[in-house]
């Protein structure tokens, strides 16, 4: 089959170098570049897919929530949190994806055929792979994902903070959260989405961890879910961000998005594309429940209360890839878990569109 593929991001050149003969369009000059996304990643996962270790520029295993007045959840990580090196996790993925049409920007996808910014017609194509990250100005039509805006920046710093700190404060951001990441000693990146203001609330955050800025901010949306209900439209298959996979409680998706493009290249290759979406329904079943977390947690600010309640405790992450696991498994090793239990249930009870989204 004649494929193209919108996007050179990691699931677009995932499925590129899976599936061995594809057209990538991208629009940039450069794989890699501009910078999107933070790049955490789950230890575990990061060597199933086969992330190579000199991608990975540090490793966690602690991190704290906290509001930045004096409440603290503490988690050590069981698997480890690598920060790796997009840039250079997308050149090493092209790398496998000998056919790339750099500086090709698509602006639409018709009937198996690819449009560009140049006025150019490509196909037509047996299917079109939708990779265009959390842009999503061709995938929106397929569904709608909750996008918000996201900023960060490198600073240099003496704060003293070590591995990841999250940060749940409305004054820094009233829709979502900040974080927090050491990059190397002294070295942080500092990072918030919000429904506006991200420019002048980032600046707040530099100021508060007495940083000194590296670099120029960079950033864009952070998605938030939920995936979407079908992948797999006539000759449209999408993947990665553009189909919504993306964990809600901390908009990181690298992993889901080198999964789902590897999925995606293996359904194709066999013909039969229906596979594609069976293969990923459990982890779109498992993203639908945290997304009904995250509009409980910051749609009415639960996450308030329960860092009140849950204060000065010392958890275990289980799966940094699965949130909503850890949080239960925190309360539930915690005596004040019942009061945390029934701020949620109160909460549920009051909002039961919430339980739609499964």
């Amino acid at each position: 089959m004649k494929i193209a593929v919108v996007g050179a991001g990691p699931a677009g050149l995932a499925f590129a170098g899976k599936y061995g003969d594809a057209e990538v369009f991208e629009e940039h000059l450069e794989v890699g570049l501009p910078r999107h996304c933070t790049s955490l990643v789950s230890g575990r996962s990061a060597q199933v897919v086969g992330i190579p270790e000199r991608l990975v520029l540090n490793k966690f295993d602690e991190l704290v929530v906290t509001d930045l007045e004096g409440r603290r959840i503490y988690f050590g990580v069981k698997d480890k949190v690598y920060l790796i090196d997009r840039p250079g996790l997308e050149r090493w993925l092209a790398e496998r994806a000998p056919n790339i049409r750099l500086g090709e920007k698509v602006t639409a996808v018709r009937s198996g055929y690819v449009y560009t910014s140049g006025g150019r017609r490509y196909g037509p194509y047996d299917y079109v792979v939708v990779a265009e990250g959390s842009a999503r100005k061709l995938s929106s039509a397929y569904g709608h994902v909750v996008r918000l805006p996201g900023l960060q920046v490198d600073v240099k710093s003496d704060v003293g903070l070590r591995s990841i700190t999250v940060v749940y404060n409305q004054k820094l951001s009233k829709a979502y959260f900040s974080w927090i990441v050491e990059i190397d000693r002294g070295l942080y990146r500092l990072g918030l989405a919000d429904t506006c203001c991200t420019v002048d609330k980032l600046r707040k955050l530099v100021r508060l961890v007495r940083g000194t800025p590296v670099g120029k901010p960079f950033g864009g949306g952070v998605l938030a879910g939920p995936p979407l209900k079908r992948l797999v439209v006539g000759r449209t298959v999408l993947v990665g961000d553009a189909a919504g996979l993306v964990k809600p409680l901390s908009g990181g998706g690298i992993i889901l998005a080198l999964r789902s493009g590897y999925v995606a290249a293996e359904a194709l290759a066999r013909g039969r594309p229906h596979r594609y979406e069976e293969g990923t329904l459990a982890a779109r079943l498992r993203l639908r429940v945290a997304f009904a977390a995250f509009r409980a947690l910051y749609g009415q600010r639960l996450v308030d209360r329960l860092l009140a309640v849950l204060n000065g405790g010392e958890y275990v992450a289980v799966d940094y890839d699965d949130h909503v696991k850890t949080l239960l498994v925190a309360a539930l090793t915690d005596p004040r878990a019942a009061v945390a239990l029934k701020e949620a249930l109160r909460y549920l009870a009051g909002n039961r569109n919430v339980l739609h989204l499964l």
